[in-house]
């Protein structure tokens, strides 16, 4: 989970739920968030801060106040259990979950159905299975890194789709890559989401801000006006004094009432500029934010731009490796023409159970899919890279 506090820049908190359903922050201690919506979640949160008001500090050293409402409190999940892909796929193993998750999508980021029968002639079958494995996981990677890449440079600009950027001469079945897209789609979706809550949330409290100080702002003309009425009323009565014209009694109830209207006075301008202090942090925490977004995609998309050239790379040594082999036809990854046999492992409380499922069945953070393949397998072409 990821908790910030709109206003708060350095109150970002990226931490772990425990076995036991709980949460620990720093100052506010151990949180049982187990069941909860995200809605449950911040007002839980909320309810158990220690204080709405928080000092903060500017560059030059002034202090100023940032009042903590519950819809200024953002708790997301960053990252989920994995999952897990068995069986007849390309490559069993850990994968991310993503959230509306399907069975396809997880056979999709395992590389797809595989079992591979055909050798040429002077390799062993194993050998041909070796080479033709390697080549269809450095394919796989090359076209997970490609959309991948492609999701980012569409966050970094805003877009909500890059679809029609995807190359059409990636090697890998076209099932698999959409899939793959669509998976990079979906996070692209929830990426955006995420950053316009954050953003709204700071906007929000700027705006709330924003009315709290024109009220204080006509409070003050009022006051201000009537500090002068009670100005010039002392002034009055102090000359009908002098003159006996009226009592002394008076004229200190009059003093009373220009102390009393100047430190109303002086008290909303006081907070008035406190108000304006912690927009001004607002603001500052709304460029940061965006600021530190876009800083981290970038880093984000130079680290993926290097993993893309490195599959490259490998990708045409094994192909490489298929053509000296004398394996002249174009590798493939291969397929199924008829339903796999799938089963998810699925941990309720403390017991797993197995059900049967379908391609299209959801999955949950930390299930296991198992695939078994008992049909004939139809192989798929795929061309070599930077072939046509």
């Amino acid at each position: 989970m990821e908790v910030t506090i709109a206003g708060l820049p350095e109150w970002r908190n990226r931490v772990a739920v425990q076995l036991d359903g709980t949460i620990s922050l720093p100052t506010l201690g151990v949180i049982e968030i187990a069941g909860l919506t995200a809605s449950e979640m911040r007002n839980r949160i909320a309810a158990v801060l220690p204080t709405r008001l928080f000092r903060q500090w500017t560059p030059e050293g002034r202090e100023y106040t940032v009042l903590v409402l519950p819809t200024d409190i953002a708790a997301t999940v960053v990252e989920y259990r994995p999952i897990y892909v068995d069986g007849d796929v390309l490559t069993p193993g850990q994968y991310a979950f993503r959230p509306l998750m399907s069975v396809r999508q997880a056979v999709a980021l395992s590389g797809g159905y595989s079992t591979v029968r055909a050798s040429p002639a002077g390799f062993s079958p194993d050998r041909t299975m070796d080479l033709r494995e390697a080549y269809n996981l450095q394919a796989l990677e090359y076209a997970r890194e490609t959309v991948h890449l492609l999701r980012l440079q569409a966050e970094l600009s805003d877009a909500d789709t890059f679809e029609k950027e995807i190359p059409a001469d990636l090697p890998v079945p076209a099932a698999t890559l959409a899939n793959l897209i669509q998976s990079e789609r979906e996070s692209l979706k929830i990426a955006l989401e995420n950053h316009g809550q954050e953003i709204g949330s700071i906007r929000a409290a700027m705006k709330q801000a924003d009315e709290q100080i024109a009220i204080l702002a006509q409070q003050e003309k009022k006051e201000e006006s009537g500090a002068q009425a009670d100005a010039k009323e002392l002034e009055d009565l102090t000359a009908y004094f002098k003159a006996g014209n009226t009592s002394s009694a008076r004229v200190t109830e009059a003093r009373r009432a220009v102390l009393l209207s100047s430190t109303r006075q002086l008290q909303t301008t006081v907070n008035m500029m406190e108000l304006q202090r912690g927009r001004q942090g607002l603001a500052r925490s709304l460029d940061g934010t965006i600021n530190l977004r876009r800083i981290e995609l970038l880093g984000n998309i130079r680290e993926t731009s290097g993993r893309l050239a490195e599959a490259e790379l490998r990708l045409k040594a094994a192909s490489e490796k298929l053509r000296s082999g004398g394996i002249n036809s174009s590798p493939q990854m291969l397929g199924t023409a008829a339903q796999p046999e799938i089963t998810i492992m699925r941990k309720l409380g403390q017991d797993w159970r197995r059900s049967p499922a379908d391609e299209q069945t959801e999955l949950l953070p930390g299930d296991v899919v198992e695939v078994l393949l008992r049909s004939t397998q139809m192989p798929g072409s795929v061309a070599t890279i930077g072939e046509r």
